[in-house]
């Protein structure tokens, strides 16, 4: 512990630099992915024909489409880790499957 001279500066590990405006989800988040869904969701309501129950239909919709959205964005599947999203997960996975599959094995001397 002698080693070293000075301060000693540990950072935890679920610490992000982002900051979450609404269950997590942070701003730039909020501006590209929810905005436009929701501005398509009211230019689809505002399309003809205005019927009671088509608008009803079309305003389920757009409700469940955002509720799956939020609900895939403020996910944290690693209780232990907050900082660990599912995006994140899916995306190391991916990376994961798509990593070159050969190995080259040395020869066994004779």
């Amino acid at each position: 512990m002698a080693d070293y001279k000075g301060k000693k500066f540990v950072y935890p590990e679920n610490v992000e630099s982002s900051y979450g405006v609404f269950l997590g989800i942070t701003l730039k988040e909020l501006l590209v992915i929810i905005l436009p869904i929701s501005a398509i969701g009211v230019m689809l309501l505002a399309l003809p024909p205005r019927n009671v129950w088509l608008m009803l239909v079309k305003f389920t919709l757009l409700i469940l489409v955002l509720v799956v959205v939020v609900a895939f964005l403020a996910s944290r599947p690693v209780a232990s880790r907050k900082n660990i999203r599912y995006q994140t997960i899916l995306k190391l996975k991916g990376a994961y499957a798509k990593r070159q599959k050969r190995f080259f094995i040395a020869e066994k001397k004779k």
